[in-house]
């Protein structure tokens, strides 16, 4: 299953990647404090403006459907794997889950394109495959939705950060 996310920030595209995706006081107030996750960062290496790469763990606090409990349990957690590309301005990542990783498949790709002064629209492409057999479909659509869920959290939050500190 792909899925597909789009969201507008009132920011430049430098301001976005430098400032704001990778600024660690951006990511622990999403993440603890919106999202409300569990939120590690396990590396962050590069310049900005230069390749980087980021390594984190999260475990995010969601009400799974029944099909999906009783797979995983009432959580899950997760490390992201990802590299900035400063040529295309693209972030691609790699996601491992803590449970049945052998059969959840997560990753993608995030990039931005101005849409105006002070404009840009974040596009987020997710591939996810489930490989259990008769309610793979469903726990897909689980995980698509709640990702959709979190971005909606997250471009608020992300709205209000850049107007907060000027950016």
């Amino acid at each position: 299953m792909k899925a597909t996310y789009r969201h507008t920030f009132h920011t430049d595209l430098d301001t976005y990647w430098s400032k704001i995706f990778f600024s660690t006081e951006y990511n622990e107030k999403l993440f603890r404090e919106v999202l409300k996750f569990n939120y590690e960062l396990l590396e962050l290496t590069g310049e900005p403006g230069g390749p980087r790469r980021r390594r984190v763990r999260i475990e995010p606090k969601t009400e799974a459907p029944a099909v999906v409990k009783k797979l995983i349990g009432d959580s899950i957690g997760y490390v992201e794997e990802g590299s900035f590309d400063p040529t295309t301005k693209k972030w691609s990542y790699q996601i491992t889950t803590s449970k049945m990783a052998d059969k959840i498949s997560i990753s993608g790709l995030f990039w931005a394109e101005p849409r105006g002064e002070k404009k840009i629209e974040r596009i987020c492409e997710v591939d996810l495959h489930v490989k259990v057999p008769l309610v793979g479909g469903e726990i897909e659509k689980f995980i698509a939705k709640t990702t959709g869920d979190s971005y909606e959290k997250a471009w608020k939050f992300t709205n209000d950060y850049i107007a907060q500190h000027g950016l």
